[in-house]
């Protein structure tokens, strides 16, 4: 991997969610893992211990490995040694992202998330 300097002179983030990435320079790898238990009830009465990550399968089966693609060859060039960004702006970073201004040599991401909902029918 070639390293580079990287200089950013203006970074707003408004925020940023859980195992997610900010990197300004090089790294060899990166690697988040997020798991999420999203519950909305009414009424939003809550227990200890009522959700767990064991009690779903979607947090404990493997994830199938991705594809990879056919051997390519790739030349570049870089006449300068510095990455140079003005500005960077953005709202939000989600589970499990990367904002990165630098290299990398590898870079792993995994999110589960399970969304349940205990919400009250409408009477009418």
């Amino acid at each position: 991997m070639n390293t580079r300097t990287s200089k950013v002179d203006s970074l707003s983030i408004i925020s940023v969610d859980t195992s997610s990435v900010i990197e300004i320079g090089d790294s060899h790898n990166i690697d988040a893992v997020s798991n999420v238990i999203s519950v909305q009830r009414e009424p939003a009465i809550y227990y200890e211990h009522e959700f767990q990550f064991t009690d779903y399968p979607l947090f404990t089966f493997p994830l199938p490995e991705p594809e990879q693609p056919d051997s390519f060859q790739t030349i570049t060039c870089q006449d300068n040694g510095f990455i140079h960004v003005k500005c960077v702006k953005t709202s939000f970073l989600s589970a499990s992202s990367v904002l990165q201004i630098g290299s990398n040599d590898c870079v792993t991401m995994e999110t589960r998330i399970k969304n349940i909902r205990h919400l009250l029918r409408d009477p009418s």
